[in-house]
């Protein structure tokens, strides 16, 4: 009989090839590695990758006010982020884990002109929660980049 498992031949795609790369050079085992990991995705505009740093059930700020839930619609507001190939730094940082989960604060600034001309120059000090997945990499449950600049202004 058979075996047809020595018949198959495992193909990577580049987006694989890269990822596991990626994954070598940011330890996404740690808080800190998966944190710069998906900021180096978003300025070089791989969405593939920045979104591979959310748990499928996280929720994203999308700007002050808005919000959007789960990995389809945190793609849509990555597109435009990613799409701007963003200057995005961080700068302190500082995370609070217990167990498989952590609080994760990061000072950014993020310089990019969008698809219609408009100069952004933005900073901000973001206030996320992170998981850690089975496999041992940290991802974002919450990524509120605001801050308490999310919150909805007083009467």
């Amino acid at each position: 009989m058979l075996d047809v498992r020595s018949q198959a031949t495992i193909t990577k795609t580049p987006i694989q090839i890269m990822n596991k790369t990626m994954n070598n050079i940011f330890d996404r085992t740690t808080i800190l590695g998966a944190a710069r990991f998906f900021q180096h995705c978003v300025r070089n505009g791989d969405i593939e990758g920045a979104l591979s740093s959310f748990h499928d059930d996280a929720l994203y700020v999308a700007q002050p006010g808005k919000f959007v839930k789960g990995k389809a619609e945190i793609r849509k507001a990555l597109e435009f982020l990613c799409g701007m190939k963003p200057e995005l730094q961080a700068h302190r940082s500082v995370s609070f884990e217990t167990g498989d989960i952590a609080a994760w604060v990061d000072e950014w600034t993020l310089k990019a002109t969008t698809p219609d001309g408009v100069a952004l120059d933005m900073s901000g000090t973001s206030s996320d929660i992170m998981k850690r997945l089975p496999n041992g990499n940290w991802v974002y449950l919450v990524d509120n980049p605001y801050g308490a600049g999310a919150l909805p202004a007083l009467p």
